[in-house]
């Protein structure tokens, strides 16, 4: 079982709610209590009426009517408290978790570029509701009511108290396997599951090419392989979990004879005054607590997966706290200080040095593969594997065009404000910059018409320039390019360069680009970079 340290700052979240969350748990403990007194008074009451003991009737009569009205209430209202309490933690972790990435805004965005990485957030974030329904609550319940059997039992005969004992150890015992063979299943399956989606997503985003070389039926069967063993990892989990289940039943069955033996021998001998009621009484208590214990197995059975989210989730605040490399200038100015970038240890350039104000434009000039696009995602704290100094204007606005910008199959206006609110004069303005006001007049609906998925209403040129319209909508400190002009014809390219860097006064415009247009070198506010070799 993993160190109980893994769960601690989880645990932390509930000081908020301390009053609801004790009293959840007495709510769970007084369902689980009374549900044992009633079945134990009423086989106590049955027997004794049965064998005629003379007995005031009115007494246990009213106790078990105490016990299962108590057992009713306390089981509804326990329900609303801890699922209430749950539902407010797992939004508490939402929103705790939505701010760190907005505090890291860049490295967080980075991310959320993969749907597989929200889905892992998301799913993490959900197996934690285990945490206390599933885990915390029912152990602690159960070990208290086997202290309060242990007491009781004590009064009749050490043996039952110690039967008590052995079994609640035992039981411990089998749990803890079974919640560290999740955990090992649990990894497993994750890593399965990392798989089947990193190469469906790549076999569906390539499936003209693996077509063309005929890689279909290849690819698709290492889907499949990964699946058969995900499959396999789950069927391997059932069965060891059946085997601890049926371990701990015949451990149970064996204390239940226990302590049946135990109480058949106190009401044998004529000095422990036991009776015949108190017997059957004491046996559908262990009967009871049996059930309890039996119950366990099921319930941590998701210890690996609620153990592995936490590691995750923890891992994953480490390393946003390792990587935030990127600072805020307190100037508002960009700032590289002997920066440079690495990829595989392989240092891509010589280092560079840099400090840009609002209004300048700074062109990157390199070669495909001397690390242009990776300084930019640097810079915009995207990617962690560099050296030196790096400062922004503000850290969490920034507008970022990058190579490849996805165009959702919705209208021109969605598409544009991705659910913003902006002002359409704004739209159309930005629309006139790159050249497409007129295209998009012409469409039937203008603004409110459909592209149609991947722009296919758009030629890609119109393409790359809606994307670019999208990156320039909203007012930014910096604005980075990555190749903003890629097929567009020269002459279009160099009248919607001259026309941003006189519409852009309050950036600054970082390009990464493989040629400079000529216009530029003669704006006065522009620097240029050339890439080198290390």
């Amino acid at each position: 079982m993993s160190k109980p340290a893994v769960f601690k700052p989880w645990f932390r979240a509930f000081n908020a709610h301390r009053w609801q969350w004790w009293l959840g748990f007495k709510l769970a403990l007084l369902t689980v209590v009374c549900g044992i007194g009633l079945l134990a008074l009423s086989g106590w009451f049955i027997t004794a009426s049965a064998i005629f003991v003379t007995v005031n009737i009115y007494a246990p009569g009213s106790g078990i009517r105490f016990f299962a009205v108590t057992r009713t209430v306390a089981r509804y209202v326990e329900r609303l408290v801890n699922h209430d309490l749950v539902l407010k933690i797992q939004a508490r972790w939402r929103i705790a978790w939505f701010k760190r990435f907005q505090r890291h805004a860049y490295e967080g965005l980075a991310r959320f570029r993969v749907a597989q990485a929200i889905q892992g957030l998301t799913r993490h974030i959900e197996a934690m509701d285990n945490l206390w329904l599933r885990l915390a609550m029912p152990a602690f319940a159960v070990a208290a009511v086997s202290l309060c059997f242990i007491f009781w039992f004590s009064f009749y005969h050490w043996a039952l108290a110690g039967i008590v004992v052995i079994t609640g150890l035992g039981a411990y015992w089998l749990i803890s396997r079974l919640a560290h063979y999740s955990l090992i299943q649990a990894v497993k399956v994750e890593k399965y599951q990392h798989r089947i989606r990193a190469r469906g997503m790549a076999l569906t985003e390539s499936l003209e090419e693996v077509m063309a070389w005929k890689q279909f039926d290849k690819q698709s069967e290492r889907i499949t392989y990964y699946s058969r063993e995900t499959e396999r990892a789950f069927q391997f989990e059932q069965r060891r979990a059946r085997k601890i289940k049926l371990l701990l039943e015949w451990l149970t069955h064996g204390a239940v004879i226990g302590i049946y033996w135990v109480a058949i021998q106190l009401f044998i001998d004529p000095n422990a005054q036991v009776s015949s009621a108190e017997v059957v009484m004491l046996l559908l208590a262990a009967l009871a607590w049996q059930e309890l214990l039996l119950e366990l197995p099921q319930q941590w059975q998701n210890y690996g997966r609620t153990a592995l989210a936490s590691r995750r989730l923890l891992a994953e605040q480490t390393n946003s706290s390792a990587k935030a490399k990127v600072v805020e200038s307190v100037d508002a100015s960009l700032r590289w200080d002997n920066v440079t970038v690495y990829r595989q240890s392989r240092q891509l350039f010589s280092p560079i040095s840099l400090e840009a104000v609002a209004g300048e434009w700074v062109w990157l000039s390199a070669p495909s593969g001397e690390g242009k696009s990776t300084l930019l995602n640097a810079t915009a704290g995207m990617y962690a594997n560099f050296s030196g100094k790096i400062a922004v204007p503000k850290l969490s606005e920034f507008n970022y065009l990058t190579q490849h910008t996805d165009i959702l199959d919705d209208t021109v206006f969605n598409n544009l404000t991705l659910g913003r609110q902006l002002d359409e004069e704004r739209i159309w303005k930005v629309l006139e910059w790159v050249e497409l006001a007129e295209r998009i007049q012409q469409m039937p609906e203008q603004l409110n018409s459909r592209i149609g998925e991947l722009g296919i209403r758009l030629s890609g040129g119109q393409y790359r320039r809606l994307a670019l319209a999208r990156a320039l909508l909203k007012d930014a400190p910096l604005v980075i390019l990555d190749e903003p002009f890629s097929g567009l014809e020269v002459d279009l390219a160099a009248r919607i360069t001259e026309r941003l860097m006189n519409e852009l006064p309050q950036s600054i415009v970082l390009v990464a680009s493989h040629h400079v247009p000529a216009s530029v070198r003669t704006h006065d506010r522009h620097t240029v970079i050339e890439l080198g070799h290390c």
